[in-house]
């Protein structure tokens, strides 16, 4: 059946007016709430309060002791051990003179007994020489008499021969003892210079047996070998009866009075060190003779000694970028125990800061700012960072004393935050 017209029209329009309504009457139904302004984040943060101080941290470094004097023993000739001194053994002390072990000495006293003896006979030959010598310059000024007697003999023989008193073979005879005379003289001339050469060549021999001796008795003294200087023994090779051969190693000597220790410095601090600050030369001879604080730490004991850096390495470390350092230690050190080959820790005294301010290092952003708290809101403040401290950053700003810094940083931290110091 068909539907009038009229209700094709009016259902629709119902049902949007009843729509209307029911809006109309929600919308009148609601709270009436007032719109409320969110409250500003506060953000608690850790703090510390600012203090000047004057400071001189100390830079902590690992290094291995050492001994100062390390001795290679070797045997200087070759020869059968003869004797060895039962403490000449891995880890004894040894007394500076101490005998260690002896090589067979026949050979070598017998040689040294035949050079003596041949010094003996060049020093007699050389003696004789000498004394020979003597006595023909004696002979000598008594031909150069007899030859100035002679020619006077002669002048006055010719004289009285050309006033007739005299006859030709009295001249001859005087001529002829003239010529002998002067041959005498110049055979003691001779024999002389031969003398004075032969002399010259003995004495060559002298010295030449002289040295032959000295060589041989020290051969002969190279025979028994000694401790050089106190100290302990490592690598001992060598057993009574065994055949050394010249130049054997037969172990090592390690000082035991004199130890010390070895570390490198990091090259940034060495370059701080022996840079030029404020019109000074902070040479490289200005840190030698610095004293420095050792920490051994033996079991759960910590043993601290005292060392002065003594010697800087020629070069830098090319696989750590470190400078050798050298500190002789302090003698109690040796006498409480302390041994080559320990490690420990070195306290190197850095420079002292004056009026600087120690912060964490997280308190410090980009190492060139830090945050203070000013009427509960964060300021953010340049700094210069001048030196390190253990964990801490030694730093100079525009802070006052007592002021609130943010001792560790927080994400999205920035100027102006209101923050509650914890």
């Amino acid at each position: 059946m068909p539907i009038p017209l009229n209700k094709k029209v009016v259902l629709p329009l119902g049902t949007i007016l009843l729509g209307l309504l029911v809006t109309l009457m929600l919308a009148n139904s609601r709270p009436n709430v007032s719109q409320r302004t969110m409250p500003e984040k506060i953000w608690p943060v850790n703090v510390m309060r600012a203090k000047p101080i004057n400071i001189q941290p100390k830079i902590s470094i690992y290094g291995e002791v050492r001994a100062a004097r390390e001795a290679e023993l070797r045997s200087v000739l070759g020869g059968r051990i003869s004797d060895l001194n039962p403490i000449f053994r891995n880890g004894s002390l040894l007394k500076k003179g101490t005998q260690l072990l002896a090589i067979e000495r026949n050979d070598y006293e017998n040689l040294a007994i035949e050079k003596r003896a041949d010094l003996i006979h060049a020093e007699a030959l050389l003696n004789e020489l000498r004394s020979e010598l003597i006595f023909e310059k004696e002979l000598l000024k008594n031909s150069q008499r007899q030859v100035e007697l002679a020619r006077r003999a002669f002048d006055r023989t010719s004289e009285l021969a050309r006033q007739g008193t005299e006859s030709k073979k009295a001249i001859d005879d005087a001529e002829s003892n003239l010529a002998q005379m002067e041959k005498d003289k110049i055979l003691r001339e001779q024999k002389v210079a031969r003398l004075g050469s032969k002399i010259k060549q003995q004495t060559a021999l002298h010295k030449k047996a002289n040295a032959s001796v000295a060589t041989a008795e020290q051969a002969l003294a190279d025979t028994l070998i000694f401790a050089p200087f106190e100290g302990y023994v490592a690598d001992v090779q060598v057993a009574l009866g065994q055949l050394l051969v010249k130049g054997e190693k037969i172990g090592r000597l390690l000082s035991a009075r004199e130890l010390e220790v070895h570390f490198e410095l990091p090259e940034g601090d060495y370059g701080r060190f022996t840079s030029k600050k404020k019109g000074q030369d902070q040479s490289e001879e200005s840190i030698l003779g610095r004293p420095l604080e050792i920490i051994w730490e033996l079991g759960s004991e910590e043993h601290k000694y005292e060392a002065t850096l003594t010697r800087v390495g020629p070069e830098l470390n090319v696989d750590t970028g470190g400078v050798d350092m050298f500190a002789s230690v302090d003698q109690k050190a040796v006498e409480s125990g302390l041994r080559s080959g320990a490690f420990v820790e070195v306290l190197f005294p850095d420079f002292e800061y004056q009026n600087v301010f120690q912060v964490p290092i997280r308190a410090v952003a980009d190492a060139e700012h830090v945050y203070v708290i000013r009427e509960q809101r964060l300021v953010r403040l340049p700094v210069e960072v001048v030196g390190k401290a253990e964990e801490n950053l030694l730093i100079r700003a525009k802070i006052l004393s007592g002021e609130l810094i943010v001792a560790r940083l927080f994400e999205n931290i920035g100027p102006g935050l209101r923050v509650k110091a914890l």
